[in-house]
Order: C-alpha cells, then sequence, then structure tokens
C-alpha cells in the first residue's frame, strides 16, 4: 500500500481497518450527490439560454421538437443519469473497504486475492510507488475518462444542433480537465481533482442543455 500504510492501521489483509460506524451507507448523501449536480448544471444551461443568442436558440429548441427530436434529448438525459449512478454507486462499497484516507489505494477499481490450498489472505492492488505507481494512475485516469464521457460523445452530435459553441466551450474545458486529471494523477491520489471538477461539470452542463431541450419540448419551460 506504500505511503498509504504508514497513515492508517490495516488488517492482516493488508486493507485499512474501518469503523463500523464509517461503514454505514448515508442515503441521503447519495441523493444529494446523485441529484445536485445535474440540477446545476441545468441552472447553467438556463442561464447560457437566457442570457446568450436566445432567439436563434428559441428558433433551433422549435425546429427540433416539430421533428419529434427533444426525445432524444431526453434519452441522453437518461443515458447521463444511468451512467452517473452506475458510476457512483461503486462508492457505498469502496468506503467500506478502503474508507476515505487510504489516497492511493483509492485509485484500485479492483482488488484481487489469490485462491487455492496455501493461498495468502493479502489483497493484491496496483503498484502505487515511482514510475510503477505513476504509470497504473495513469491508466486509470484514461479508464476514468471512458467511464464517463457518454454524454460528451452524444452532445457532441446532438447538443451542438441547438448550442453548437456552448458545446464546443464545454469539449474543451473537458479536455482540458481530462488532461489536468491525468497528468495530476502521476503525481499522487489528489492531484486530480480539479481536472476532476472541469471534467465532471461539463459533463453536467451537457446533459442540462439536453434536459432543456427536453422540457421545452414537453411544454414544462
Amino acid at each position: 500500500m506504500g505511503s498509504d500504510k504508514d497513515a492508517l492501521k490495516t488488517g492482516p489483509d493488508g486493507l485499512p481497518l474501518i469503523p463500523e460506524k464509517d461503514k454505514k451507507f448515508n442515503p441521503v448523501f447519495f441523493g444529494l450527490f446523485y441529484t445536485i449536480p445535474v440540477l446545476v448544471g441545468l441552472g447553467i444551461a438556463y442561464a447560457i439560454f437566457a442570457f446568450g443568442s436566445t432567439a436563434v436558440y428559441t428558433e433551433r429548441i422549435s425546429a427540433v421538437v416539430a421533428a419529434d427530436l427533444h426525445w432524444a434529448f431526453a434519452a441522453v438525459a437518461v443515458l447521463s443519469r444511468v451512467v452517473s449512478f452506475v458510476n457512483f454507486y461503486p462508492m457505498v462499497y469502496k468506503n467500506k473497504i478502503m474508507g476515505s484516507k487510504a489516497k492511493n489505494l483509492r485509485s484500485n477499481p479492483y482488488l484481487y486475492k489469490a485462491i487455492g490450498d496455501g493461498a495468502a489472505n493479502n489483497v493484491i492492488i496496483f503498484a502505487d510507488g515511482g514510475d510503477l505507481g505513476a504509470y497504473n494512475r495513469a491508466q486509470r485516469s484514461l479508464h476514468h475518462m471512458i467511464e464517463n464521457f457518454a454524454v460528451i460523445l452524444a452532445g457532441l452530435f446532438l447538443v451542438s444542433q441547438v448550442f453548437p459553441f456552448p458545446v464546443f466551450v464545454c469539449t474543451c474545458v473537458f479536455g482540458l480537465g481530462r488532461i489536468l486529471h491525468q497528468v495530476g494523477y502521476t503525481t499522487g491520489y489528489g492531484g486530480h481533482a480539479l481536472g476532476f471538477m472541469l471534467s465532471f461539470i461539463t459533463c453536467q452542463i451537457i446533459e442540462g442543455m439536453c434536459i432543456l431541450v427536453a422540457l421545452k419540448g414537453l411544454g414544462v419551460l
């Protein structure tokens, strides 16, 4: 576990010893983390609509609705919510086995154990020191991008038909965020935080644009 082991008490298998009180699932936190970001994204999307080229956006949305394509925007929003859920749900168990202070250990998406007669009880994790650790975390950053960019890919085609320049800006910020995430992650756990926030919020904004168009088509806004 490298430097993490020096700061945490660990069990025979090498994993941190997590107090039972810290293992409890908090449904309120889960619900807030799942809903607040998309509401922020919708708010920013509405600000883009209201304070940008509103007349042009309205005309484009009308064309989308006339073709019944607001359902496609709704579908992208649903897909984005599903992707968010399946990415966040493992955190329920991650906190039970790693806690919040395990640093580099938390970059492990999987934990392995040997099986068979005489197998050691130790948990097998990524090498986290030196160039080996930097390589592993850089690869983990790549996987993290793939796990989360469904709404970006869909938005490049769909949302750009209504909000072309905002989608371009969001994509640029997303790309910058992913680069900062990967490079920062090579320095150790926590170095990826700024990149994560930039890429995360741009996904929420594009999802918010999808929701906005869908709500306009449904007559809610």
